[in-house]
């Protein structure tokens, strides 16, 4: 298990390359709620919405405004890129002719998609169990 990463607005400002300021107009659109005091930490699932906004706004070259009306009623980024560009989120981030591959952001989500793919192909099911 690798250890946990604790983000504040300063850490994910420099991690995604906008000001602070600038990083606060991305909450609403993401539908991340801030942490209430100067200094809180977001946690993990807020840091992986702001991961897909920053995905959606830097390499598909969406608006604040398209996401929101166009990704969000989708069911989300890997949905979207699927309807849009016609191949799975995994392919679009691992191709270099869409995003830069050296990218932390980048590299963040397609462990995640790895991880989330290893964890569903165990072949264990709630149902199974029974």
């Amino acid at each position: 298990m690798g250890c946990k990463v604790i983000h504040t607005r300063s850490s994910l400002s420099q991690r995604y390359g906008v000001t602070t300021t600038a990083m606060k107009l991305w909450y609403s659109p993401a539908g991340v709620i801030p942490p209430r005091k100067k200094g809180g930490y977001f946690n993990h699932k807020e840091v992986e919405m702001l991961d897909y906004f920053y995905l959606a706004t830097r390499f598909c070259k969406l608006t604040f405004r398209e996401y929101e009306n166009k990704v969000l009623p989708m069911g989300g980024l890997a949905k979207y890129v699927l309807y849009a560009i016609e191949m799975p989120l995994k392919d679009f981030l691992l191709s270099p002719e869409y995003v830069d591959q050296e990218d932390v952001v980048v590299k963040d989500i397609l462990r995640r998609l790895e991880n989330d793919a290893s964890y569903q192909s165990s072949g264990f099911r709630v149902g199974s169990a029974a």
